[in-house]
């Protein structure tokens, strides 16, 4: 069954644009990241797509086919005890910015500036929700939340089917020997 939704490509597309859109406007210097890709393992062709990080965090799984966006996380989270100015604010500066490139990518919207949009939806959102935002957003539900420095975005495709079980190890799992059955000792009358 086909699921509908953002394709990947498309989504790296959005993305290279939109931080295009983040230099241009906000004087940055930022380049594209590269997820780093593997199989599901799940043995149906589904794909992760993945940037780990300790400030930014990027998980993308496809449906079976291997292309279409059934889930995408993205993470940020501020280092501890970060100081205005330092070289680490600036590092979270910078994830940030690639956050909310990440998170344009998932807007439906052709045009960067409509994508950035959703960027100050979900910040005045978490404001005002108590760091919890919701929308829907074509066939994807957004589930934002903010908790002790983390902002995570949890898009959801609709229309995928649900994620399978892990698959089972190859190792088989010995069967069970019944308990011998239980005699009466004779009793001693």
């Amino acid at each position: 069954e086909s699921v509908s939704g953002l394709r990947y490509e498309a989504f790296l597309a959005s993305y290279t644009e939109n931080l295009d859109f983040i230099n241009e406007n906000a004087s940055r210097h930022l380049l594209p990241l590269i997820p780093a890709k593997r199989e599901a393992g799940w043995n149906d062709g589904r794909l992760f797509y993945e940037i780990f990080g300790d400030v930014l965090s990027l998980t993308i799984r496809t449906d079976s086919t291997g292309e279409v966006i059934e889930e995408c996380i993205i993470t940020l989270t501020a280092p501890p005890d970060m100081s205005y100015g330092s070289t680490i604010h600036r590092d979270f500066t910078t994830s940030g910015y690639q956050s909310y490139g990440m998170l344009m990518a998932m807007s439906p919207a052709e045009d960067a500036y409509d994508r950035y949009l959703l960027v100050q939806e979900v910040e005045s959102g978490l404001q005002s929700g108590g760091g919890v935002f919701h929308k829907q957003i074509g066939v994807y539900a957004l589930d934002a939340a903010s908790l002790d420095g983390t902002v995570s975005m949890t898009f959801t495709n609709s229309t995928a089917m649900p994620t399978p079980s892990p698959v089972p190890s190859e190792t088989p799992v010995p069967e069970a020997t019944p308990a011998p059955e239980a005699t009466e000792a004779p009793s001693g009358s």
